[in-house]
């Protein structure tokens, strides 16, 4: 009896620009993503709604995003936020790194008034939003704010993200070394997975991102690549082959809620394998 394999395949942040839209509708058609997470401070969020939204096949979610992290491009919130809100720079953009709220102290009201706000704007563009999930995880970093978004994405209505974690060990490996692809599926034991990618083409746009920590042009290259696995649909036949298959939220079998810190912990130990 063949193995029960599920991959709950999901690509994060549609709108943030015009080279991950392309991408990311490129991955839909190919087949192998199922979830699409969307930005609602995102300069491109029109354009990714009108070359997605009608893309039934896929299941649309709101990243919530509460940061900047790019040093040359920059988004900021889709509610009026009052000065002093601890989420904004001078210049009214988010601050770039989620671990400034330990200091800024943002209050959960404004938090959760923001996340009202882009929900809103993503369901205005079109978007029938079933699920939420963390761009960045400013939950490390302001208390209470994993809690309220629980409670928040009950009252909307929403699945949420955290109920879903299970990460397949080893899968990052396979960004450096595609060749690798099906001997590591083939050692999945049976079980539902979770995978998220970033796809986007590599581009002067992608190039333009980038920090201290990470060069625009490693930014850009990386997530070409996964544009690449997760857009060609040999990927999709392959995990076929293997007996995995795809899965949307909306269809999979939630676990038990993880904690932000517990998350955090999966994605390292998954990071240092």
């Amino acid at each position: 009896m063949a193995k029960q394999i599920k991959f709950i395949t999901r690509a994060d942040d549609a709108g943030s620009s015009h080279s991950a839209n392309m991408a990311i509708a490129k991955v839909i058609r190919a087949g192998t993503i199922k979830n699409v997470s969307v930005m609602a401070p995102g300069a491109f969020v029109d354009e990714a709604a009108q070359m997605m939204k009608a893309c039934r096949q896929v299941c649309f979610g709101m990243h919530a995003t509460l940061n900047a992290e790019w040093d040359r491009v920059k988004w900021g919130p889709v509610s009026a936020l009052p000065p002093g809100s601890g989420l904004t720079d001078e210049n009214g953009m988010f601050l770039p790194d989620p671990k400034r709220f330990a200091e800024t102290k943002p209050p959960l009201e404004l938090i959760m008034k923001e996340y009202d706000a882009q929900l809103d704007r993503l369901c205005r563009a079109g978007f029938d939003i079933k699920y939420i999930d963390s761009h960045m995880f400013p939950e490390q970093s302001i208390d209470g704010l994993d809690e309220a978004v629980e409670e928040w994405a009950k009252r909307r209505g929403l699945l949420d993200h955290m109920y879903y974690y299970a990460l397949p060990p080893g899968w990052e490996v396979l960004l450096k070394d595609m060749k690798k692809l099906p001997g590591f599926l083939r050692s999945i034991e049976a079980g539902q997975y979770f995978i998220v990618g970033h796809p986007a083409f590599d581009s002067d746009e992608m190039r333009m991102t980038g920090n201290a920590w990470v060069s625009g042009e490693k930014v850009a290259k990386d997530r070409n690549l996964e544009a690449r696995l997760y857009g060609n649909r040999m990927t999709k036949y392959l995990l076929r082959a293997v007996g995995i298959r795809p899965l949307r939220y909306d269809e999979a079998e939630p676990g038990k809620r993880l904690r932000v810190a517990e998350v955090m912990q999966l994605l390292n130990q998954n990071e240092t394998r």
